[in-house]
């Protein structure tokens, strides 16, 4: 990782000429104590959300227990089912308890967020015995819509140009350039990064080599190796700076750091194609994802 967030650091000057008088140091400080700091929220969340799913399962345990000690007759539960009962109900208030203190509340003693205040007589701070209830539900939309949305890829449509363009190119290399293509579109690219790289290395002074180049990087990322194509997409544009897929890869770059939970190399790597990139419709997205990554 120490050599991707190296051939970054171009990124990162436009980042701290933009923070005005704050050098170098001060910055990276300040990055990493946010980066510290959303680690440590992310984990008080976790143990709230364990300590929830804990009191939820409990619950039901004593509302199944409760019903199978009546009988039809109406009959009390033995001595036994209350005991049981009670340990249970035990378990459940610590757990409340634990939720209380988790550092993730707003103070200690106060009552977690979106729940309702306390019975009468109950102890500041308590969540109640049936705490699902209380708890809002967590729901697949609402974990979708806290979840950071992705902009669609470009390359597709750049794909489907090319394809159409490279059955009249005459540059050299252009048979391994449609082999790539054609692999890029049957999704088989593995096959697509091997004609790519071939078509670089024997002609690395065709026009297709930009493209092809391109190509290879979003094919890494689309089986996952994002930090292999972070370094394509970090030489393409180093190369070609002011090429036609010079923005593109700066938001694919981008978005390989966030998949790869670089919050602050994405961030870096936003800011250099909207500075470098203005009005382009990459820029444009670059602004949506930077303000998703801060409120995250």
């Amino acid at each position: 990782m120490r050599s991707v967030i190296f051939k970054v650091v171009g990124v990162a000057a436009v980042a701290v000429f933009v923070a005005g008088c704050a050098n170098d140091t001060d910055v990276q400080q300040l990055n990493q104590n946010e980066f510290t700091l959303r680690g440590m929220i992310a984990s008080d969340r976790q143990q709230i959300d364990a300590l929830q799913q804990q009191v939820r399962q409990q619950n039901d345990v004593i509302a199944e227990m409760k019903h199978g000690a009546s009988t039809d007759t109406g009959a009390a539960p033995d001595q036994g089912v209350n005991a049981r009962l009670a340990k249970l109900e035990t378990e459940v208030s610590a757990l409340n308890a634990g939720m209380v203190a988790t550092p993730s509340n707003p103070a200690a003693g106060a009552n977690p967020p979106g729940t309702p205040p306390p019975a009468e007589g109950a102890e500041p701070g308590t969540a109640p015995l049936n705490a699902e209830a209380s708890m809002p539900p967590a729901t697949e939309g609402a974990a979708a819509e806290a979840a950071p949305v992705e902009p669609p890829p470009t390359w597709p449509n750049d794909l489907d140009a090319e394809i159409e363009s490279s059955q009249t190119s005459k540059e050299p290399g252009v048979k391994l350039y449609r082999e790539g293509l054609d692999a890029m579109k049957a999704q088989n690219y593995p096959l697509a990064v091997n004609k790519f790289t071939k078509l670089q290395h024997q002609y690395p002074k065709s026009e297709l080599s930009e493209p092809a180049q391109y190509f290879a990087a979003n094919a890494l990322y689309e089986t996952g190796k994002y930090d292999q194509s972070i370094l394509q997409f970090n030489d393409l544009v180093m190369r070609y700076p002011k090429g036609r897929f010079a923005s593109p890869a700066l938001l694919r770059e981008a978005q390989a750091f966030e998949k790869m939970n670089d919050r602050i190399d994405a961030r870096l790597t936003l800011q250099k194609l909207v500075s470098d990139h203005a009005g382009s419709p990459e820029a444009n997205s670059a602004n949506e994802m930077m303000k998703q990554l801060q409120t995250d």
